[in-house]
């Protein structure tokens, strides 16, 4: 189970990577042709858009996991362990069920964009929306893992001071 989670966030980020390379190329494309060219071309704007919106919603399970989201260190830090267990237990278990509370919204919205196509890439937007499926699902899954992470005693690296110069 841990190596086929292991996968799957390694696969969430080459999938990030890819996706931020695509915006990449698009927003260079765009800086160019607004600056060169006298009428840049409409796709590379909904492009921007598409892949921002996969980034974030691959992006914010995966992030769960690692503890890369925004996180309340200074105050856990101060804590007693035991209070501090505590309460990362129910900053997950609350993490997993509003991401999974989600879902069902999720997949409504993803349907409803079977009726459209987004105006310049002429795509159906199920595609588009299917980025908040994603962000929903990722978001419980994760976030249940890391409430098991922590119920079953998984060492995490301990909690230490910021410093932004330190690499």
């Amino acid at each position: 189970m841990v190596g086929l989670l292991k996968k799957l966030e390694r696969l969430i980020k080459w999938a990030i990577f890819a996706v931020f390379l695509v915006m990449i190329v698009a927003v260079v494309v765009q800086v160019f042709a607004r600056t060169f060219m006298s009428q840049p071309p409409l796709w590379t704007e909904e492009v921007s858009r598409l892949t921002l919106m996969y980034i974030l919603g691959l992006g914010v399970g995966a992030s769960v996991l690692t503890g890369d989201l925004v996180n309340v260190d200074l105050a856990l830090m101060i804590m007693p362990k035991p209070l501090r267990r505590f309460c990362e237990l129910a900053s997950a278990a609350l993490v997993s069920a509003f991401g999974f509370m989600l879902v069902p919204g999720a997949w409504e919205f993803t349907q409803l964009g079977a009726m459209q196509t987004s105006p310049s890439l002429e795509l159906q937007m199920q595609y588009v929306f299917a980025s908040m499926l994603f962000f929903a699902v990722l978001l419980g899954v994760f976030g249940l893992v890391k409430f098991l992470e922590i119920l079953l005693g998984v060492p995490e690296t301990e909690l230490t001071p910021h410093d932004p110069l330190k690499v």
